[in-house]
Protein backbone atom coordinates (compact mmCIF):
# COMPACT_ATOMS: atom_id res chain seq x y z
CA UNK A 1 0.00 0.00 0.00
CA UNK A 2 1.30 3.23 -1.36
CA UNK A 3 0.94 6.12 1.56
CA UNK A 4 2.41 9.43 0.70
CA UNK A 5 2.32 10.73 4.33
CA UNK A 6 5.09 10.22 6.56
CA UNK A 7 2.64 9.26 9.49
CA UNK A 8 1.49 6.27 8.24
CA UNK A 9 3.13 2.80 7.21
CA UNK A 10 3.31 1.95 3.46
CA UNK A 11 4.84 -0.82 1.64
CA UNK A 12 5.18 -0.43 -1.85
CA UNK A 13 7.41 -1.27 -5.22
CA UNK A 14 8.46 2.59 -6.19
CA UNK A 15 9.27 1.06 -9.95
CA UNK A 16 5.44 0.23 -10.37
CA UNK A 17 4.69 3.90 -9.69
CA UNK A 18 2.48 5.67 -11.93
CA UNK A 19 4.95 8.58 -13.06
CA UNK A 20 3.46 11.47 -15.13
CA UNK A 21 4.87 15.36 -14.55
CA UNK A 22 6.25 16.40 -11.19
CA UNK A 23 4.97 19.33 -9.49
CA UNK A 24 7.59 19.24 -7.47
CA UNK A 25 10.54 22.20 -6.70
CA UNK A 26 13.25 23.34 -8.53
CA UNK A 27 15.06 21.50 -10.07
CA UNK A 28 12.95 18.41 -10.45
CA UNK A 29 10.11 20.29 -10.96
CA UNK A 30 8.69 19.06 -14.47
CA UNK A 31 10.48 16.29 -14.66
CA UNK A 32 8.48 12.79 -15.03
CA UNK A 33 8.67 10.66 -11.72
CA UNK A 34 6.13 10.08 -8.58
CA UNK A 35 6.16 10.93 -5.19
CA UNK A 36 7.25 8.95 -2.83
CA UNK A 37 6.95 10.10 0.85
CA UNK A 38 6.12 13.41 1.83
CA UNK A 39 6.07 15.46 5.32
CA UNK A 40 3.11 18.22 5.48
CA UNK A 41 4.78 19.65 8.49
CA UNK A 42 8.10 20.41 7.00
CA UNK A 43 7.59 20.12 3.54
CA UNK A 44 10.79 17.16 3.53
CA UNK A 45 9.94 14.96 0.29
CA UNK A 46 11.12 11.63 -1.37
CA UNK A 47 10.66 11.21 -5.37
CA UNK A 48 11.59 8.96 -7.84
CA UNK A 49 12.83 10.72 -10.98
CA UNK A 50 13.20 10.10 -14.64
CA UNK A 51 16.52 12.67 -16.01
CA UNK A 52 16.35 12.62 -19.71
CA UNK A 53 19.81 12.73 -21.44
CA UNK A 54 21.13 16.10 -21.99
CA UNK A 55 19.33 17.46 -18.91
CA UNK A 56 20.54 20.55 -17.21
CA UNK A 57 19.26 22.81 -14.65
CA UNK A 58 20.69 25.19 -12.13
CA UNK A 59 20.18 25.63 -8.25
CA UNK A 60 21.11 28.23 -5.84
CA UNK A 61 20.02 25.57 -2.91
CA UNK A 62 18.76 28.96 -1.16
CA UNK A 63 15.34 26.64 -0.07
CA UNK A 64 16.17 23.20 0.25
CA UNK A 65 18.31 20.28 0.38
CA UNK A 66 18.59 18.19 -2.78
CA UNK A 67 20.16 14.70 -2.88
CA UNK A 68 20.13 12.00 -5.52
CA UNK A 69 20.69 8.82 -5.67
CA UNK A 70 21.01 6.80 -9.33
CA UNK A 71 19.65 3.75 -9.70
CA UNK A 72 20.73 4.18 -13.25
CA UNK A 73 22.52 6.73 -15.75
CA UNK A 74 24.60 9.67 -14.87
CA UNK A 75 24.71 12.97 -13.10
CA UNK A 76 27.34 15.29 -12.51
CA UNK A 77 27.43 18.68 -10.19
CA UNK A 78 29.05 21.66 -11.29
CA UNK A 79 29.84 24.26 -8.52
CA UNK A 80 33.28 26.03 -9.77
CA UNK A 81 35.39 23.95 -7.53
CA UNK A 82 37.57 20.44 -8.71
CA UNK A 83 35.88 18.77 -5.60
CA UNK A 84 33.34 16.56 -7.68
CA UNK A 85 32.83 14.20 -10.50
CA UNK A 86 30.44 12.40 -12.95
CA UNK A 87 28.54 9.78 -11.00
CA UNK A 88 26.95 6.59 -12.17
CA UNK A 89 24.31 3.89 -11.02
CA UNK A 90 24.64 3.82 -6.98
CA UNK A 91 26.22 7.20 -7.08
CA UNK A 92 25.12 10.09 -4.87
CA UNK A 93 24.71 13.80 -4.95
CA UNK A 94 24.03 16.26 -2.51
CA UNK A 95 23.47 20.11 -2.76
CA UNK A 96 22.67 21.35 0.78
CA UNK A 97 20.91 24.28 1.50
CA UNK A 98 22.58 27.68 1.69
CA UNK A 99 25.91 25.89 0.34
CA UNK A 100 26.42 28.13 -2.89
CA UNK A 101 24.26 25.60 -5.13
CA UNK A 102 25.70 24.97 -8.52
CA UNK A 103 24.82 23.27 -12.17
CA UNK A 104 23.17 19.94 -12.48
CA UNK A 105 23.93 17.61 -15.78
CA UNK A 106 23.12 14.93 -16.99
CA UNK A 107 25.46 12.91 -20.04
CA UNK A 108 23.40 9.72 -20.13
CA UNK A 109 19.71 10.55 -18.28
CA UNK A 110 19.15 8.53 -15.07
CA UNK A 111 16.55 6.99 -13.18
CA UNK A 112 17.25 8.38 -9.63
CA UNK A 113 15.79 9.26 -6.27
CA UNK A 114 15.64 12.52 -5.63
CA UNK A 115 15.43 13.92 -1.22
CA UNK A 116 14.12 17.28 -0.96
CA UNK A 117 14.30 18.64 2.94
CA UNK A 118 13.28 22.43 3.51
CA UNK A 119 15.35 23.60 6.23
CA UNK A 120 17.25 20.61 7.04
CA UNK A 121 19.06 20.66 10.80
CA UNK A 122 22.75 19.83 9.81
CA UNK A 123 26.26 20.46 10.81
CA UNK A 124 27.57 23.72 10.03
CA UNK A 125 30.20 24.04 7.14
CA UNK A 126 32.44 23.25 6.16
CA UNK A 127 31.40 19.58 7.66
CA UNK A 128 28.02 20.15 5.62
CA UNK A 129 29.22 21.15 2.17
CA UNK A 130 28.23 20.01 -2.03
CA UNK A 131 29.35 16.67 -2.21
CA UNK A 132 29.44 13.67 -5.14
CA UNK A 133 30.09 10.09 -3.50
CA UNK A 134 30.57 6.93 -5.62
CA UNK A 135 29.70 4.42 -2.78
CA UNK A 136 32.29 1.47 -4.03
CA UNK A 137 34.93 4.21 -2.97
CA UNK A 138 33.55 4.10 0.68
CA UNK A 139 34.66 2.47 3.40
CA UNK A 140 32.21 0.05 5.05
CA UNK A 141 31.33 0.75 8.86
CA UNK A 142 29.44 -1.82 11.68
CA UNK A 143 25.81 -0.77 11.86
CA UNK A 144 25.28 -2.41 15.11
CA UNK A 145 28.03 -1.07 17.54
CA UNK A 146 29.97 -4.19 18.83
CA UNK A 147 28.24 -6.62 16.21
CA UNK A 148 28.25 -7.84 12.68
CA UNK A 149 26.12 -8.83 10.05
CA UNK A 150 24.83 -5.05 8.88
CA UNK A 151 27.34 -2.69 7.75
CA UNK A 152 26.78 0.89 5.72
CA UNK A 153 28.36 3.35 3.84
CA UNK A 154 27.16 7.20 4.55
CA UNK A 155 25.93 9.11 1.61
CA UNK A 156 24.59 12.53 3.96
CA UNK A 157 27.56 13.15 5.90
CA UNK A 158 28.76 13.89 8.99
CA UNK A 159 27.08 10.61 9.84
CA UNK A 160 28.04 9.56 13.76
CA UNK A 161 27.47 5.97 15.03
CA UNK A 162 27.55 5.37 18.65
CA UNK A 163 30.14 3.62 20.66
CA UNK A 164 29.75 -0.19 21.06
CA UNK A 165 29.68 0.75 25.01
CA UNK A 166 27.47 3.38 24.84
CA UNK A 167 23.90 4.69 24.42
CA UNK A 168 23.51 6.79 21.56
CA UNK A 169 22.45 7.55 18.58
CA UNK A 170 23.09 7.11 15.02
CA UNK A 171 23.35 10.05 12.07
CA UNK A 172 23.64 13.94 12.13
CA UNK A 173 20.81 16.06 13.16
CA UNK A 174 18.74 16.28 10.51
CA UNK A 175 19.08 12.10 10.56
CA UNK A 176 20.82 10.16 8.05
CA UNK A 177 20.81 8.47 4.75
CA UNK A 178 22.86 5.11 4.30
CA UNK A 179 23.92 2.29 1.24
CA UNK A 180 23.52 -0.63 3.83
CA UNK A 181 24.49 -3.98 3.38
CA UNK A 182 22.11 -6.76 5.23
CA UNK A 183 24.37 -10.76 5.11
CA UNK A 184 22.76 -13.89 3.73
CA UNK A 185 20.53 -15.54 6.71
CA UNK A 186 20.34 -12.22 8.81
CA UNK A 187 17.49 -13.13 11.14
CA UNK A 188 16.17 -10.24 13.26
CA UNK A 189 13.66 -12.43 15.97
CA UNK A 190 12.27 -9.37 17.65
CA UNK A 191 10.22 -5.93 16.86
CA UNK A 192 11.53 -2.75 17.93
CA UNK A 193 10.58 0.89 17.46
CA UNK A 194 11.96 4.03 16.72
CA UNK A 195 11.18 6.85 19.18
CA UNK A 196 12.62 9.44 17.33
CA UNK A 197 12.37 9.14 14.02
CA UNK A 198 11.12 8.36 10.79
CA UNK A 199 12.73 5.03 8.67
CA UNK A 200 12.27 4.80 5.16
CA UNK A 201 13.54 1.86 3.73
CA UNK A 202 14.44 1.00 -0.24
CA UNK A 203 15.64 -2.29 -1.75
CA UNK A 204 18.27 -2.12 -4.60
CA UNK A 205 19.85 -5.88 -4.56
CA UNK A 206 18.41 -9.08 -2.89
CA UNK A 207 15.39 -9.79 -0.51
CA UNK A 208 14.18 -9.01 2.79
CA UNK A 209 10.81 -10.42 4.47
CA UNK A 210 9.30 -8.69 6.97
CA UNK A 211 6.07 -10.12 9.26
CA UNK A 212 3.06 -8.51 9.28
CA UNK A 213 4.89 -6.16 5.86
CA UNK A 214 5.70 -8.37 3.30
CA UNK A 215 8.76 -9.43 0.79
CA UNK A 216 10.65 -7.06 -0.38
CA UNK A 217 12.00 -7.26 -3.83
CA UNK A 218 13.89 -4.97 -6.31
CA UNK A 219 12.16 -1.55 -5.89
CA UNK A 220 10.12 -2.18 -2.79
CA UNK A 221 9.61 0.34 0.08
CA UNK A 222 8.75 -0.07 3.40
CA UNK A 223 8.08 3.10 5.53
CA UNK A 224 8.16 3.10 9.60
CA UNK A 225 6.52 6.29 11.14
CA UNK A 226 7.87 7.36 14.38
CA UNK A 227 6.74 5.20 16.70
CA UNK A 228 5.20 2.23 15.10
CA UNK A 229 6.42 -0.83 15.63
CA UNK A 230 7.93 -2.99 13.09
CA UNK A 231 7.82 -6.90 12.80
CA UNK A 232 11.24 -9.01 12.68
CA UNK A 233 13.08 -9.91 9.82
CA UNK A 234 14.68 -12.12 7.44
CA UNK A 235 16.83 -12.09 4.27
CA UNK A 236 18.09 -15.20 2.56
CA UNK A 237 20.26 -14.03 -0.12
CA UNK A 238 21.43 -11.09 1.76
CA UNK A 239 20.09 -7.37 1.16
CA UNK A 240 21.74 -4.01 -0.45
CA UNK A 241 19.18 -1.03 0.73
CA UNK A 242 18.75 2.48 0.99
CA UNK A 243 17.73 3.81 4.77
CA UNK A 244 16.82 7.25 5.43
CA UNK A 245 15.87 8.88 8.56
CA UNK A 246 14.31 12.39 9.35
CA UNK A 247 16.42 13.13 12.48
CA UNK A 248 19.06 10.82 14.50
CA UNK A 249 17.72 7.20 15.20
CA UNK A 250 18.77 6.20 18.97
CA UNK A 251 19.72 3.34 19.98
CA UNK A 252 20.00 0.59 21.25
CA UNK A 253 16.31 -0.03 19.54
CA UNK A 254 13.44 -0.66 22.35
CA UNK A 255 12.61 -4.93 21.19
CA UNK A 256 9.95 -6.83 22.01
CA UNK A 257 9.22 -10.65 21.26
CA UNK A 258 6.98 -11.68 18.86
CA UNK A 259 4.97 -15.36 18.80
CA UNK A 260 6.17 -17.73 16.27
CA UNK A 261 9.12 -16.19 14.84
CA UNK A 262 10.92 -19.17 14.43
CA UNK A 263 8.05 -21.16 12.61
CA UNK A 264 7.30 -18.44 10.31
CA UNK A 265 11.03 -17.56 9.49
CA UNK A 266 12.28 -20.73 9.11
CA UNK A 267 9.43 -21.29 6.22
CA UNK A 268 10.80 -18.38 4.90
CA UNK A 269 13.97 -18.98 4.59
CA UNK A 270 13.70 -23.23 4.18
CA UNK A 271 11.54 -21.96 1.05
CA UNK A 272 14.75 -20.27 -0.41
CA UNK A 273 14.97 -20.37 -4.33
CA UNK A 274 17.96 -19.28 -6.16
CA UNK A 275 17.32 -19.43 -10.01
CA UNK A 276 14.90 -16.59 -9.71
CA UNK A 277 14.70 -13.20 -8.27
CA UNK A 278 12.78 -12.18 -5.27
CA UNK A 279 8.99 -11.07 -6.21
CA UNK A 280 7.23 -7.82 -4.31
CA UNK A 281 4.90 -9.09 -1.93
CA UNK A 282 2.52 -7.32 0.44
CA UNK A 283 1.38 -9.18 3.31
CA UNK A 284 -2.11 -9.80 2.56
CA UNK A 285 -0.75 -12.25 -0.53
CA UNK A 286 1.92 -13.94 1.11
CA UNK A 287 1.41 -17.52 1.37
CA UNK A 288 2.91 -17.27 4.91
CA UNK A 289 0.51 -15.35 6.44
CA UNK A 290 -1.39 -18.01 7.09
CA UNK A 291 0.52 -19.83 9.58
CA UNK A 292 0.50 -16.31 11.63
CA UNK A 293 -3.18 -16.19 11.13
CA UNK A 294 -3.65 -19.89 12.43
CA UNK A 295 -1.59 -19.54 15.25
CA UNK A 296 -3.48 -19.70 18.86
CA UNK A 297 -0.10 -17.91 20.33
CA UNK A 298 -0.11 -15.12 18.19
CA UNK A 299 -3.95 -14.38 18.37
CA UNK A 300 -3.30 -14.75 22.25
CA UNK A 301 -0.95 -11.72 21.89
CA UNK A 302 -3.12 -9.71 19.56
CA UNK A 303 -6.07 -9.67 21.83
CA UNK A 304 -4.19 -9.64 25.72
CA UNK A 305 -0.35 -9.31 25.41
CA UNK A 306 1.90 -6.22 24.57
CA UNK A 307 0.76 -5.53 21.13
CA UNK A 308 -0.03 -1.94 20.69
CA UNK A 309 1.38 -1.13 16.76
CA UNK A 310 2.59 2.22 18.63
CA UNK A 311 5.02 2.78 21.13
CA UNK A 312 3.76 6.14 22.56
CA UNK A 313 1.62 5.18 24.98
CA UNK A 314 1.79 4.39 28.62
CA UNK A 315 5.23 2.82 29.55
CA UNK A 316 5.29 -0.83 29.51
CA UNK A 317 7.86 -3.12 30.46
CA UNK A 318 10.03 -3.21 27.35
CA UNK A 319 9.81 0.85 27.37
CA UNK A 320 11.88 2.41 30.50
CA UNK A 321 10.69 5.76 29.50
CA UNK A 322 7.49 7.73 28.26
CA UNK A 323 8.37 8.28 24.70
CA UNK A 324 7.67 11.59 22.60
CA UNK A 325 4.71 10.60 21.09
CA UNK A 326 4.10 10.32 17.14
CA UNK A 327 5.13 13.61 14.74
CA UNK A 328 7.68 14.67 17.43
CA UNK A 329 10.62 14.84 15.13
CA UNK A 330 8.44 16.18 12.28
CA UNK A 331 6.88 19.00 14.56
CA UNK A 332 10.70 19.83 15.26
CA UNK A 333 11.55 19.96 11.81
CA UNK A 334 8.46 21.54 10.74
CA UNK A 335 9.65 24.95 13.33
CA UNK A 336 13.36 24.51 12.36
CA UNK A 337 14.33 27.47 9.74
CA UNK A 338 17.62 28.15 8.81
CA UNK A 339 18.98 31.61 7.55
CA UNK A 340 22.27 32.76 5.94
CA UNK A 341 24.65 34.03 8.18
CA UNK A 342 26.92 36.65 8.05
Amino acid sequence: MHNISREDPGFYNLLALNRSRLDAPAPIGGLVGALMSHDPRSGASTWVVEIPAGWRARTDAALGSLEFFLWSGSLSLDDGSTEHQEVGGSGYIHVPQLCGGGELFSRKGALALALWNPNLPCFPYPYTRNRTIKPHAETWVNSVPGGHGVMHKSLRKPDPVPHPTDEGFDGGPGGYFRFQYIEPGMVAPKEHVHHECFEEIILLQGDCFLLNEGQMGIGSVVVHPQEFYHAPFASRSGALILVHTDAPMGYPWPPRDYPEVEKIVGAYLDDARWDVPTQHVDWPDHPLKAIQEESAAYQSWRKEGDSNLWGDGESGLQIPYRPGGRGTASKFRGSWKRCGCE
